[in-house]
């Protein structure tokens, strides 16, 4: 025993740069070690119990760090080796920070029985959390370390052909995106009856409000940041919350709510539609020398249905995306919109944006799969704009200014952090598989476009993992718009 806790302090001390057992380890050492060792024992329960969670990616050699495309891609400036060490403290503060909190959450989907074993979560983290990030600090993180792998199968293309068949795949989806925009430039309405959604909350800011929160907060964060509080957050999320008007001819047009249901002893996916939800969370995007604050909202249906029983596309669940980038001023750059699988992704630019003339020149693009553009007649300070959705496929069908509409349902907005760690039986469980899917809710498709390299194609996908090319790669959260969009470098204005 004496042997063991010795060799345990050996290897503590090298990676604190101190000089073995017999010297001892210095005063915080104990405590560190405890805390290191009440870590690895979280991690391996989580393993056991298979309760990863997928939304932000690991950082190998740091067991605390997690991170995104988009925190990830500050590695490129060489935050520890060239910006001073605030931002550089900042940076990888935030990274701990993800780390933390998806470590807490997984803790909560353990099963009762795994967390009685175990030190309480809360307590661990009043006591470690300091100790482990300034245990982080000791040394530089590699930049392989923090790359974010994509989320395409590379083994898949190889067996697939992927280099012969990906040309076929591109003019099969351009004959698809042709057909998207003729409808959407043809829209004259839904096909009645239709259902409208609203917020339940008027917009309470003005466009100035915004603008003035945005600024300071970009000017008095280290990195550049627009981090707002959370009131103003919750406060944006409700004057942008997008009216829904859903045209209904069966229960898997009606919107509800996320919940784990017990069947025999068995827990399923439920959509409660007495209760619609839209799940928001906050991410940033990078454009130009700018960092931008993206809104997301992401709506659940019970199912897809399918109308034959041969249907490629239908199966349980489905649900959009819809999220709204803001410029430094506060005004829309874009919108854009994913369906859960990542599938369908299409940019709505308003008028007034400065990357409006995309919606011209990308007739002409030489990309293989180019972005599937619209132009939007909503206005620079647009709340509240109204999403036309199409029943049983649930597409986008357009997007038109809000307006007041009698009798319109209610939603509630919550934190898309609440999906990660949903009340089951007399515990949680995420919503989304460990590996950030949801295997339920398989297309027949992924039988047919599994060349492409998109993992089980068709079904549902956690934030972080959102695949929105065949042609090529390209993912919802990337790091850029310049990425995002497929602009030519540095960016549309320079």
């Amino acid at each position: 025993m004496l042997r063991s806790t010795c060799l345990l302090l050996i290897i503590l001390a090298g990676s604190l740069g101190l000089f073995g057992c017999s010297t001892g380890p210095g005063a915080g050492a104990p405590a560190l070690l405890q805390c290191l060792q009440q870590l690895e024992q979280l991690q391996e329960a989580v393993q056991r119990y298979g309760v990863q969670d997928a939304q932000y990616q690991p950082v190998a050699g740091f067991p605390t760090y997690r991170t995104t495309r988009f925190w990830s891609s500050f590695q490129g400036q060489d935050l520890d080796q060239q910006l001073d060490q605030q931002q550089a403290h900042w940076w990888r503060r935030q990274l701990h920070s993800l780390g933390m909190d998806s470590l807490a959450l997984e803790w909560s989907n353990l099963p009762p029985s795994a967390q009685r074993a175990l030190p309480d979560f809360r307590h661990f983290q009043q006591q470690c959390d300091g100790q482990l990030f300034q245990h982080s600090l000791q040394r530089p993180i590699p930049a392989d370390a923090i790359d974010v792998a994509d989320s395409y199968n590379d083994l898949q293309r190889f067996f697939g052909l992927y280099a012969l068949i990906k040309y076929a795949a591109a003019a099969s989806i351009a004959e698809y995106q042709e057909e998207m925009r003729e409808r959407i430039n043809a829209f004259n309405g839904l096909p009645p009856p239709t259902r409208v959604y609203g917020p339940g909350q008027k917009p309470v800011t003005t466009g100035q409000e915004i603008s003035q929160w945005i600024r300071q907060s970009m000017e008095n964060h280290p990195l550049a940041l627009p981090e707002l509080t959370a009131d103003q957050l919750q406060a944006l999320f409700i004057h942008h919350a997008p009216q829904l008007e859903i045209a209904y001819t069966s229960a898997a047009d009606i919107p509800g709510t996320a919940q784990w249901r017990n069947r025999n002893g068995q827990l399923t996916r439920h959509i409660n539609t007495q209760q619609t939800t839209l799940y928001t969370y906050p991410s940033y995007i990078r454009f130009q020398q700018n960092i931008l604050l993206q809104l997301n909202y992401t709506l659940w249906f019970s199912e897809r249905p399918k109308p034959t029983a041969d249907d490629w596309y239908g199966g349980k669940l489905d649900g959009l995306v819809w999220r709204v980038t803001l410029q430094s001023d506060g005004s829309v750059l874009f919108y854009d919109s994913i369906h859960p699988c990542g599938c369908y992704h299409s940019v709505h630019i308003p008028d007034h944006s400065q990357l409006a003339p995309l919606t011209d020149s990308r007739a002409t693009s030489t990309a293989l799969e180019p972005i599937l553009f619209f132009r939007s007649t909503l206005p620079p300070a647009a709340a509240q704009p109204r999403l036309h959705v199409e029943s049983a496929t649930h597409y986008l069908a357009q997007v038109t200014p809000g307006r007041d509409t009698p009798g319109a349902r209610q939603y509630q907005l919550q934190p898309y952090d609440s999906l990660r760690a949903l009340a089951a039986g007399s515990g949680f469980k995420n919503w989304f598989d460990a590996d950030g899917l949801i295997a339920s809710s398989a297309r027949r498709e992924r039988f047919f476009l599994w060349p492409l390299g998109v993992e089980n194609t068709g079904a549902m996908r956690q934030q972080g993992n959102h695949a929105i090319a065949f042609a090529g790669k390209r993912h919802f959260d990337e790091a850029s718009v310049e990425t995002l969009l497929d602009l030519d470098p540095p960016g549309l204005g320079h």
